[in-house]
């Protein structure tokens, strides 16, 4: 691990011939995302599904194997399961999470980790207690942008990374149709619970994950939310604010500006600006999107320009051959994946638990919009570096 307690993720390893079997429990509109993912990983078997409403576990199973369980007892009971994903709304993420590494599970849960910061340093401690791996998405971590971007600032292209620009504006969200939006499966979009999250809660981690990966763990940050489009959603809707604005300094040194909301035209981006150079990918939210790198340019004479023609650098992974046909490729089945490899091989995933409940505390400080500079209390954490284990995680071969 560097110093700055960064660190390189890989595409999820798949050891010959040893499977784990998962089950996914909450079948709702997200479960499409995984389902139609998860033939890309040969170590991983579908058991099946648990949902309250069987007519969805029923077609979960009909679509992506496995059998529907009667109840979430049965799920708990079977030895057959290791991994528990956990897809149900987030009132109860902790409550299933809890239940099923007090059984003896793993869990890869949907963000966030949990409501609070308590609950989640409580599912923490317990699956270190029992010997159990607990992560949290998103794990687009793993995509071909994330991948390609995180070893060109690892191998110094732009030299010392200074400062990022990060967003995850998403447009208007009260403007669009969104009664009208359906998974593969004809499951309609939770637009209930998404607004009562908050866009903070429902997206910070897509670059979060990234910025903590690249640069190591937030040290010190600002933030400032609002409410500006109150008054364009049906009169019984729980709101959180809409608009996230957030300074990071991490433990490299490099510092954020972040922006989240549903208020400004979408903009997914993420920057990376260093003393010689610049990367950008335009869409975090794309597997595939290019990652172009602007080299540092000599010039002459009264111009402000300071860097050469854009040039995309070749993907360092290839492309998921089963992909979720829909407007975004978010590689959500990677993380299950990176679990099930590290529960064979006895080690720790990428997304650890302790990185999980690093980039939840932070979400959490970004959406409580807490204004002041202040140091970030780091879980176990060292001398502000994430404490993993194994002490070097698996890098992507160069």
């Amino acid at each position: 691990m560097a110093n700055d307690g960064s660190r390189h993720a890989e595409a999820p390893l798949e050891p010959s011939g040893e499977t784990v079997g998962v089950v996914f429990v909450g079948c709702g509109y997200a479960a499409d995302f995984y389902g139609a993912t998860m033939p890309n990983y040969q170590h991983v078997e579908v058991k099946g599904a648990f949902d309250v409403d069987e007519q969805r576990a029923a077609t979960f199973v009909a679509e992506y194997g496995g059998r529907a369980f009667s109840d979430f007892d049965e799920v708990l009971g079977d030895p057959d399961v290791a991994i528990v994903v956990n897809l149900t709304p987030v009132s109860q993420h902790y409550t299933v999470s809890k239940a099923a590494l007090l059984a003896g599970k793993h869990v890869y849960s949907e963000k966030p980790l949990a409501s609070s910061l308590p609950e989640a340093t409580e599912l923490v401690e317990l699956a270190r207690e029992r010997g159990l791996l607990l992560s949290s998405a998103p794990s687009t971590i793993f995509s071909q942008a994330a991948q390609t971007l995180l070893r060109a600032v690892g191998d110094g292209l732009i030299g010392k990374p200074l400062l990022a620009h990060a967003s995850l504006d998403m447009g208007a969200l009260a403007f669009m149709p969104y009664t009208e939006w359906r998974s593969r499966r004809g499951v309609p979009w939770p637009y209930l619970d998404e607004v009562a999250n908050g866009c903070v809660m429902e997206h910070a981690g897509y670059q979060l994950s990234w910025l903590v990966a690249m640069f190591g763990p937030v040290v010190r940050m600002a933030a400032h939310t609002s409410l500006q489009l109150a008054d364009k959603w049906p009169g019984k809707t729980e709101l959180a604010p809409d608009i996230s604005l957030g300074f990071l300094e991490f433990a490299s040194g490099t510092v954020c500006r972040l922006s989240i909301g549903w208020v400004a035209p979408a903009d997914l981006s993420l920057t990376v600006v260093g003393d010689q150079g610049v990367l950008t990918v335009s869409d975090v939210w794309q597997a595939s999107a290019p990652v172009m790198l602007q080299r540092h340019a000599r010039t002459s004479g009264k111009t402000n320009a300071y860097l050469q023609e854009a040039e995309q650098l070749p993907f360092v992974v290839p492309p998921a051959q089963h992909r979720y046909d829909d407007t975004h490729d978010l590689t959500v089945g990677a993380g299950v994946a990176d679990m099930a490899a590290a529960a064979l091989k006895g080690e720790q995933p990428f997304l650890s638990a302790d990185f999980s409940l690093h980039v939840l505390d932070v979400s959490l400080r970004l959406s409580e919009g807490r204004g002041v500079m202040e140091d970030v209390a780091l879980p176990a954490c060292d001398d502000k570096k994430l404490t993993l284990t194994p002490a070097v995680p698996r890098t992507a071969a160069r």
